[in-house]
């Protein structure tokens, strides 16, 4: 795979931080840190918090089964490729439902060593989020949504492969995204995810 490299502000890190969402590789090739998840959804205000919905009314954009998600993380290093994982809040209900891995090219640059994921959770088969991912969907706006029936959570992980070594990000420390069966739209503002 080709290597790209990828520089970062911040202070090296030592040792493999996972719980603190960061972490390093133990060769020292890179190291990394999840910096936000932001989704399509904002719960009641749009200060609210960030959510997940598996179906939603009031889109005027059509989408009510899906919700766009957006990891921003901070990589320094040797960089052969990203692998995002959604985790589940309590149990499994959301491992191995959804991984993909992104190179260079699918790696959203925002300046600065920052890097975004964008894709959208599609809860076609009407199961929890997500079943199926789209990858570098086309960016959408924030909604704000009222909501009900909260069916868990899920947070992003990251595993780093720099061709010599690896080392995993998990975003436990920013929260769980919380999902909802369902949400309604009540506001349409002109946020970018």
């Amino acid at each position: 795979m080709k290597k790209i490299m990828m520089a970062a502000i911040g202070v090296g890190l030592t040792g493999i931080l996972a719980s603190c969402n960061s972490g390093s590789a133990p060769d020292g090739s890179a190291n990394g840190k999840i910096n936000e998840v932001r989704t399509e959804y904002r719960l009641n205000s749009a200060s609210g918090p960030f959510i997940a919905c598996d179906n939603v009314t009031g889109n005027a954009t059509g989408r009510s089964r899906s919700t766009q998600v957006a990891v921003n993380f901070t990589l320094q290093g040797t960089i052969s490729n990203v692998t995002l994982g959604l985790k589940g809040q309590n149990d499994n209900q959301y491992d191995n439902n959804y991984t993909a891995t992104y190179t260079g090219s699918q790696l959203a640059a925002v300046g600065n060593g920052n890097y975004k994921i964008t894709f959208d959770a599609n809860s076609a088969n009407g199961a929890f989020l997500p079943q199926s991912i789209v990858v570098n969907p086309v960016a959408v706006t924030v909604k704000v949504v009222t909501a009900s029936g909260k069916v868990g959570g899920f947070y992003p992980q990251l595993v780093v492969n720099t061709g010599s070594s690896s080392f995993t990000i998990n975003n436990t420390v920013l929260g769980n995204v919380d999902v909802y069966s369902n949400c309604a739209v009540t506001q349409t503002t002109p946020e970018e995810i």
